[in-house]
């Protein structure tokens, strides 16, 4: 009887987060800032998150998807001119969803299943506190007047081309992390969830980099001779590899990202026993 109770208040907790999550994705389809697929996604993600996690988890996802989402919009004239580079544009598709949220939701579903949302708590806010650092990175960092230069080679590249880093960015990427820390405080600012965000979040974004300027696909336009993530130039010409692993796109990076944030965040956590969320 006890766990039939506990299967149905866990269904009636899934509606009720379904519900919740649905409504953010579509306001976030509505305002421009997800495709289609990316507001299934969307939905896929919060529904574990609404109806495990309850208003702490909740404010970190939404927090992370409204404030990256405006970021987004500050120097779009300039970020325009860079489209040619990234792989895909502002509205987060299905695949930039699940790269930036699967680790968080997968967080979720093992603290639904165990019952200890505590003990998963810190894995989930260093997941999203990476998503963040690297979203904000590049957000922002795409307006720095310094070239970017790569954290493997530190030579120069293009604006916009995964692994190149600026000290404008990697200061929105602490920024970020922090604000995810503070978010995750809920109304009650703890110094200890501040600095787990800021290091998680740093460590994502910078593990993020390493593997956008070492594995990550990279194509050249045969007539132009740029280096862009495109499969097809925005000139029209199918580009070649360049370097990098072919089917490791940046979403898969961000993937990475997410999970060296949330990896970092349960050891520093496991460290400071007794303060975790």
């Amino acid at each position: 009887m006890v766990r039939v109770g506990r299967t149905g208040g866990l269904l009636g907790r899934a509606v009720l987060g379904a519900g919740a999550a649905g409504a953010v994705a579509v306001a976030g389809w509505w305002r421009g800032a997800l495709t289609a697929d990316g507001t299934a996604a969307a939905v896929a993600v919060g529904t574990p998150v609404f109806a495990v996690g309850g208003g702490r988890w909740a404010a970190v996802l939404v927090g992370f998807f409204t404030l990256s989402s405006a970021l987004s919009q500050v120097g779009r004239e300039r970020k325009a001119a860079m489209a040619a580079v990234a792989s895909k544009g502002s509205r987060r598709d299905a695949g930039q969803v699940l790269a930036n949220g699967g680790v968080a939701a997968g967080a979720a579903v093992v603290a639904g299943i165990t019952g200890k949302p505590e003990a998963a708590f810190p894995a989930f806010l260093g997941a999203m506190a990476a998503a963040t650092s690297d979203t904000w990175a590049t957000e922002i960092g795409l307006l720095s007047r310094r070239p970017p230069r790569s954290i493997v080679t530190w030579r120069q590249v293009r604006p916009g081309l995964s692994g190149g880093v600026t000290p404008l960015g990697l200061a929105a990427a602490a920024a970020g992390g922090a604000t995810i820390g503070l978010i995750g405080s809920l109304g009650r600012p703890r110094r200890e969830l501040v600095a787990l965000g800021t290091l998680a979040g740093l460590a994502g974004s910078l593990a993020d980099s390493v593997a956008g300027a070492t594995v990550q696909g990279v194509y050249r336009c045969p007539r132009c001779g740029e280096e862009t993530e495109r499969r097809v130039h925005s000139c029209g010409t199918p580009t070649i590899p360049a370097r990098g692993v072919a089917w490791i796109d940046n979403d898969m990076v961000n993937l990475i990202g997410a999970a060296v944030g949330a990896i970092t965040a349960l050891v520093l956590a496991r460290r400071r026993p007794g303060r975790r969320g």
